[in-house]
C-alpha cells in the first residue's frame, strides 16, 4: 500500500480510486465507501460552483438587457418630445415648452416616463428657437435614464 500523503488532494483521490476499483487498497477487496463518497461530494460542489455561475451570467444578461431597453425607450421619447416641440412650434410661436407625463399605460410596459420641454429663442442672426429635450425613463428618482436633444429649429 503506497504511503498516503498528509494533504488531501485531487491526485491522492484519484489513486485510491483506482486502487479501490482494483482490489489493491485492501486486503479483503472490499471498496473503500469514504473514498467514493468524497468523489461524490467533491462533484456535488462542482456542479453547484458552475449552477452558480450560470445563475450569476444569466442575472446580469437580464439586467443588461433591461438596461438597454430603458436606453432605448429614453431614446425614442426624446425624439418624440423634439416632434412634439416642433409641431407645437409650428401651431404657436409663442410655445415656450412643458412637462410632458407619459403614463405607463400609454408606453405599455408598467413604467411611466416623463419629458420636459425647453424653448427659448435662439443666439442667432436668423430668427430661430433653440429646443431643449430633457427625457427620463422610468420616471423615478433613483434608477432611471436620461437622453438629452438640442435642435435649433427656424422661424417661418
Amino acid at each position: 500500500v503506497p504511503a498516503q500523503p498528509a494533504k488531501f488532494s485531487l491526485a491522492w483521490v484519484f489513486t485510491n480510486v483506482r486502487q479501490t476499483m482494483s482490489g489493491k487498497g485492501r486486503s479483503n477487496g472490499a471498496p473503500r465507501r469514504g473514498v467514493i463518497l468524497a468523489i461524490v461530494l467533491a462533484s456535488l460542489v462542482v456542479v453547484m460552483l458552475l449552477a452558480l455561475a450560470l445563475t450569476e451570467a444569466v442575472i446580469l444578461h437580464h439586467r443588461q438587457s433591461r438596461l438597454a431597453e430603458e436606453q432605448q425607450q429614453c431614446f425614442w421619447l426624446a425624439e418624440s418630445a423634439v416632434q412634439r416641440a416642433v409641431h407645437a412650434l409650428a401651431k404657436s410661436p409663442d410655445y415656450t415648452g412643458e412637462m410632458w407625463s407619459i403614463p405607463a399605460e400609454t408606453l405599455g410596459n408598467g413604467r411611466a416616463g416623463r419629458v420636459v420641454i425647453h424653448v427659448e429663442k435662439a443666439a442667432d442672426p436668423r430668427p430661430s428657437r433653440r429646443v431643449r429635450v430633457e427625457a427620463y425613463y422610468p420616471d423615478q428618482p433613483v434608477h432611471r435614464t436620461l437622453q438629452r436633444r438640442e435642435v435649433v429649429v427656424a422661424e417661418e
